[in-house]
């Protein structure tokens, strides 16, 4: 989630510190959504569930797992 305007996260956005954003969510922040729109923000929405396995894997130093999310879908070809 990338917070809300003027706070948390959307004190970032303000000043352009974010350049690449990795969530399950992006919520309702309206900077945001403008730097997204304008092509100055780079997004990568990853489902809930494999967002924390990311995060797991990444603590425990395993650099790659395996997920069907996405299998035999137009996504996953």
């Amino acid at each position: 989630n990338c917070g809300v305007d003027g706070f948390g996260l959307g004190l970032l956005l303000e000043d352009k510190q974010i350049k690449k954003m990795v969530s399950s969510y992006v919520g309702e922040n309206a900077l945001f959504e403008q730097q997204l729109l304008n092509g100055e923000l780079e997004v990568e929405l990853t489902p809930q569930g494999t967002l924390a396995e990311k995060m797991r894997a990444g603590g425990a130093g395993i650099p790659a797992f395996y997920t069907a999310t996405g299998y035999g879908t137009p996504v996953g070809e």
